[in-house]
């Protein structure tokens, strides 16, 4: 019986670590996600808007966004599906190195297939 017990402890005490990082992960990165929708939103960084193309996926996106050092999130008030990528530099510094990420290394979705020959990258104040 004492083996067993100990035993039991010996496995829920990881678990409960595991459990508490895992929940601390998962808030942090939820309240990192709404700053930056906030700072694009409200104005408090300089952003750029892109509406996704029907049919291009917006996580193929976001990821090559990322990928290129850029911060970016969905715009979840819209309709549309549109991104808004954070530019703290400036909107017009940063327009065309955005625009050639979303041109050349944004695929049309995560499994790697081509954008269409006519894809052309505009932003919405364009």
């Amino acid at each position: 019986m004492e083996y067993l017990l100990g035993g039991v402890v010996f496995v829920l005490i990881p678990l409960a670590i595991v459990v508490a990082v895992a929940y601390v992960a998962v808030r942090w990165f939820r309240q990192n996600e709404v700053r930056k929708q906030q700072e694009a939103v409200g104005g408090v960084v300089e952003s750029l808007r892109y509406h996704v193309p029907i049919g291009q996926d917006p996580a193929a996106i976001l990821a090559a966004l990322h990928l290129e050092g850029y911060e970016a999130v969905r715009d979840d008030d819209m309709a549309t599906q549109d991104i808004l990528i954070l530019t703290p530099s400036g909107a017009d510094r940063e327009r065309a190195k955005v625009r050639a990420v979303l041109a050349h290394e944004a695929p049309l979705n995560l499994e790697g297939d081509p954008k269409p020959r006519d894809y052309e990258v505009r932003f919405a104040d364009e």
